[in-house]
């Protein structure tokens, strides 16, 4: 189950994607910054974050370890994801997050 605290900041502030009922499923990106941040670290970094402005001009090399990082263990990629397939919609809110502590 999702904790409001981290979906308030990761979910509803930067992921597009972000629908109310889906409560058991996480992306990669909310798993990753749960098990590694606390609440004042995350709302620090989210306070920091550029959003993305940068993200679809990341080199190929770096998408993909981020991608191995994040994305692999997404409850949601089953369905395919429409930034990693064509860049087609904006990366979820984990990814967009941990992008920008790694950019930033």
């Amino acid at each position: 189950m999702k904790e409001t605290i981290y979906v308030d900041i990761v979910c509803k502030r930067f992921c597009r994607y972000f629908k109310y009922g889906k409560e058991e499923m996480h992306c990669g990106g909310y798993r990753l910054l749960v098990d590694n941040f606390t609440v004042p670290e995350l709302q620090q970094l989210a306070n920091m974050s550029s959003g993305t402005d940068d993200i679809k001009n990341r080199v190929p090399e770096y998408d993909e370890n981020l991608f191995n990082l994040v994305c692999r263990s997404c409850d949601f990629h089953i369905d395919g994801c429409d930034y990693r397939e064509n860049r087609s919609g904006p990366p979820c809110g984990g990814y967009i997050l941990i992008d920008s502590l790694l950019n930033d």
